[in-house]
């Protein structure tokens, strides 16, 4: 009988198929917890630093186990890893037919009916014949309708927006082509197996289905939640009610395209209709163009909804019904056309929850972007969602990162997820020796991260740490404009590439980093996690400021008013927990296998005056901390 135990022995089926393999206890300690939880039921918090195999030690219990299991994945990189190469490897070494599937979000796949209706409509005119023609000719002998296997189409082309599945144009088993429907299809497979892993999107959009009578994923008595951390603000996204032009004007767009597409006779509303939809187009443009500010989400407060905003609204909403009843006047002649009247109605219902105020559990926000405004309304707290849509109706729940605790324990992430009972928690060191592996530099400097000094002290600093590595350099900063403003001032002086998040896709940037060894990247956001680095590519990561999420953010503002409403101190048991965790991530980035070697400097001086530092340094892995930059090139000499 293959146990745990065994699959992780120096002599057993996972040594047989590695050339070079060495039983890591850590490995083993977490496998053996993830059984447990397994068996009995109940919820374990793992914390897996970098380089211990947590993937293999969750996946070998999941598969040994028997029950149907969902694993879910903060990234697509993860989740494709898993499916594509951890499981098979697994199901090899250990000559087991489990059947496994890879469901990803619904955007991802060709929608037959939209595709049917876009090729059929005047708006197909507007996009390149030979961009049309390689889509239709793909969509006539693809298996899967995944766009993965478009390889020269663009993430964000415009024509994929047009034809893909989304939850909004899903119309279900009365769709005409439900029978080929590429999305039901992988939802069938996703049925008959044992193992299906998906993205913490795709199963927060199945518990937000679930919670309206449906479902996407099967059911299933464990689910393991990868990149953990993650967890809090993706269910927070869709639990969240939103409202766009955009939104509104695919909803119209489609409606008409559904119509032409269906070819109906004796249709008296025709005419009225295409006026309808010009005037919701523009009405639309004006209505959310005053809701524009500066870029960024801001607060939606009931005192901004004056006068002209509301003349606008009811003026959208008529003409909302209007065509929404015109839509119903065809009703029950074609399934597409039903299903767009239900999503005009979807719309106005949620922009007059968002417009009208009323749950004191939301907060209200406009989010502005280059070409567009979004209105929302978030939840302030996903404890109580989370606690009794998954941990309540789950016989096991498992949670794995590299950082979930902070401070050594996991109170924070626990508070967050609503977890006020007893659970199993296990934390793991990373397999590294950190204290010869690395140094942790603070200059120990008097500018004030938050004065218009900070940026020329550093690029200072930068300067001097890149002269000292040559390059190899990963510059984290917390917000765009450091970020402009420091590459700027660093192209100016280092010999070497200078490149920018933005410039390029972010697998061609760190191609390019890892191709040229002077080379300095100089990143935000996307970057703090997800970038694998190993070896001496990367030897040095620098960190501007610590990562507190902003206190304009409506949402994170709400959230610390509602903690002090509740007489706790919303900085320390918030703001701080959650950036320690993004700045471990940040850390992170530097030492990936037992032979890298690195810096990671942080240059905020508050790490030396605040109280808080404390709980900073601890939630870090255990490199000692050097303050005097003679030292600092001294070790690096030594050791490069």
């Amino acid at each position: 009988m293959i146990t745990v135990q065994k699959t992780f022995s120096n002599d057993g089926p996972i040594a047989q198929k590695l050339g070079r393999y060495e039983q890591r206890n850590s490995q083993v300690q977490l496998a053996q917890a993830v059984e447990k939880v397994m068996e009995m039921g109940g919820v374990l918090l793992g914390e897996a630093g970098t380089g211990t195999g947590k993937t293999l030690a969750y996946l070998v219990p999941a598969i040994l186990n028997g029950n149907k299991i969902v694993v879910s994945t903060g990234t697509k990189n993860l989740q494709e890893q898993i499916f594509f190469r951890d499981l098979e490897f697994l199901k090899d070494a250990l000559q087991l037919n489990v059947r496994t599937a890879y469901l990803k979000g619904q955007d991802n796949y060709l929608c037959k009916t939209r595709l049917h209706a876009f090729v059929h409509s005047p708006k197909c005119l507007s996009f390149p014949s030979q961009e049309v023609a390689r889509l239709t000719q793909w969509a006539n002998i693809t298996a899967t309708g995944d766009r993965m296997e478009q390889e020269n189409m663009a993430d964000d082309a415009p024509i994929w927006r047009e034809v893909c599945s989304t939850r909004e144009t899903r119309i279900g088993a009365r769709c005409p082509f439900f029978d080929e429907c590429f999305v039901t299809r992988a939802r069938r497979e996703a049925m008959l197996a044992d193992i299906v892993v998906v993205n913490h999107h795709l199963y927060f959009a199945d518990l937000a289905t679930r919670m309206q009578g449906g479902a996407i994923l099967p059911n299933h008595e464990t689910v393991i939640f990868d990149e953990a951390h993650l967890i809090e603000d993706i269910a927070t996204e869709f639990f969240s009610t939103k409202v766009s032009s955009l939104r509104t004007e695919l909803a119209v767009g489609d409606a008409m395209a559904a119509v032409n597409a269906a070819a109906l006779r004796d249709d008296a509303y025709e005419s009225q209709r295409a006026k309808t939809a010009k005037t919701i187009i523009s009405l639309c443009a004006n209505l959310f163009d005053l809701f524009r500010g500066p870029k960024g989400r801001t607060n939606l407060e009931s005192s901004h909804i004056d006068t002209a905003h509301k003349t606008y609204y009811h003026k959208l909403d008529s003409a909302l019904e209007s065509f929404e009843l015109s839509l119903k006047h065809l009703e029950g002649q074609d399934e597409s056309i039903d299903h767009c009247a239900h999503r005009i109605q979807g719309v106005r219902d949620d922009l007059g929850e968002i417009l009208e105020h009323n749950d004191h559990r939301y907060v209200y926000w406009a989010d502005t972007r280059n070409r567009s405004v979004i209105l929302g309304a978030s939840p302030i707290d996903v404890s109580a969602y989370f606690r009794n849509e998954v941990l309540f109706k789950r016989e096991s729940v498992v949670f794995c990162s590299a950082t979930l605790s902070t401070g050594g324990n996991f109170d924070f992430f626990k508070s967050r997820l609503g977890i006020d009972f007893e659970v199993e928690e296990l934390l793991l060191d990373a397999p590294f020796q950190y204290e010869q592996q690395a140094r942790l530099y603070i200059p120990n400097h008097p500018t004030d991260p938050r004065s218009d000094e900070f940026v020329h002290m550093a690029c200072s600093e930068i300067n001097q740490l890149i002269s000292l590595t040559d390059g190899g350099a990963l510059v984290l900063c917390t917000s765009f404009k450091n970020m402009n403003a420091i590459h700027e001032k660093i192209s100016e002086n280092w010999f070497g590439p200078v490149l920018k998040q933005g410039d390029a896709p972010k697998f061609s940037l760190i191609e390019q980093f890892v191709n040229t060894p002077s080379s300095v990247l100089i990143a935000t956001t996307s970057f703090w996690q997800g970038v694998d680095i190993p070896g001496d590519d990367l030897r040095l990561v620098i960190i501007d400021k610590l990562p507190f999420a902003s206190p304009s953010d409506p949402i994170t503002a709400a959230r610390v008013t509602h903690l002090n409403d509740q007489h706790k101190n919303a900085f320390m048991e918030y703001q701080v927990p959650q950036a320690a965790i993004t700045l471990k991530q940040g850390f992170g980035r530097l030492i990936r296998t037992a032979f890298d070697r690195g810096i990671v400097a942080i240059l905020d001086n508050r790490l030396h005056t605040k109280r808080y530092a404390s709980s900073f340094i601890r939630s870090l892995p255990p490199a000692p901390v050097l303050n005097d930059f003679n030292r600092l090139k001294q070790w690096w000499n030594d050791v490069s």
